[in-house]
């Protein structure tokens, strides 16, 4: 599949975890985007605390947003929420 497809692929992702993410300080959605470097395709979240809220915590749930997002395009290949 071509760079271009798969950034599609990955905006169209990125605009579901954005509509799907919950909003207390509006930083974990605002942070979701898409990165394009060469032929590889990511879709990330500049959130400093992006991680904690994407896997949860002892204390916390986790959102999993991205993950979902990313899960219901194809291979995923990143961390698992517990």
């Amino acid at each position: 599949m071509s760079t271009d497809e798969r950034a599609r692929i990955a905006r169209e992702a990125a605009a579901e975890a954005r509509a799907d993410a919950p909003v207390r300080t509006g930083e974990y959605r605002s942070g979701i985007g898409v990165e394009v470097s060469g032929d590889e395709v990511r879709i990330v979240d500049t959130d400093p605390e992006s991680i904690y809220k994407e896997y949860g915590t002892s204390d916390t749930p986790a959102h999993a947003v991205l993950t979902d997002a990313a899960r219901k395009r194809g291979r995923y290949r990143g961390w698992n929420p517990q």
